[in-house]
């Protein structure tokens, strides 16, 4: 029985010693903890205004230009001719197509630019009735054919290389589709032209052309452009006649097209 006791004793005695210790070493983890330093770390300075997920410091920023202007491209165009009097254009057949390959820009900021480069024009215009483009003592007019025959088809062809300048306006909806329109003029160098005429004749059909047309050499044409990413709508025109002045019919062409850029 004694002995029982003392074996009771000591179990109680070493409990107690175990749980003291643990509670020791807990306050001394919890004081460890206590005195570590905290430091908090200071929050970044960022600008409120943002472009395409990054921050800028001022509302009209220079950090970003257009890379891009919507100058190259192809296009078609319905064309057409004023002050033709009696004769009649055939819209359904007269038409320009329109290649621009190089530009070089000038951008101001990531809306606003500036455009040149060279691109190729190609019209022609189709005319109904007997009368065509001939030249005839010095002067460029329609007239019926001499001989009175009739004629299958009558067109005039002029080409042209281009030289804009232009000014740019583009942006971008939801940061993604590209918004742009443009304005400016576009320099005219004339490369080739010619009034050809088809003839219907007993033997078979027989075909006749006019060069020499007393056409102006330097013209120029007011264009305008509006569209989304890579299409566009334009139009053209020509303030000025095609012909040199008292040498010809005072002519102006003008159209609208559309156009694919790349």
């Amino acid at each position: 029985m004694k002995k029982n006791v003392l074996t009771l004793a000591f179990i109680v005695l070493f409990t107690l010693s175990a749980f003291s210790q643990e509670e020791v070493i807990v306050e001394e983890a919890v004081v460890a903890v206590d005195t570590v330093p905290i430091v908090m770390a200071e929050p970044e300075l960022k600008s409120s205004i943002f472009f395409n997920g990054s921050p800028y410091d001022f509302i009209f920023s220079w950090k970003k230009k257009a890379n891009k202007s919507h100058w190259t491209g192809f296009g078609f165009a319905f064309s057409n001719l004023n002050n033709l009097g009696d004769v009649d254009l055939d819209l359904n057949r007269s038409y320009s197509i329109v290649l621009n390959l190089g530009e070089y820009l000038v951008p101001f900021n990531q809306h606003w630019l500036l455009a040149t480069g060279l691109g190729f024009d190609w019209s022609r215009y189709h005319f109904r009735g007997n009368k065509s483009l001939q030249f005839a003592d010095g002067r460029t007019d329609f007239l019926p054919d001499e001989e009175g025959r009739d004629y299958r088809d009558s067109k005039f062809l002029i080409y042209h290389a281009t030289i804009p300048l232009l000014l740019e306006y583009q942006t971008k909806f939801n940061r993604r589709q590209r918004f742009f329109v443009y304005g400016g003029v576009e320099g005219l160098v004339k490369l080739y032209s010619k009034s050809q005429v088809e003839i219907k004749a007993p033997n078979g059909k027989t075909k006749e052309a006019y060069k020499g047309l007393n056409l102006v050499p330097l013209n120029f044409r007011f264009t305008g452009r509006i569209g989304f990413e890579d299409v566009s709508i334009f139009g053209y025109y020509q303030p000025f006649s095609m012909f040199e002045k008292g040498k010809g019919p005072d002519i102006h062409p003008y159209g609208i097209g559309l156009m694919l850029n790349f």
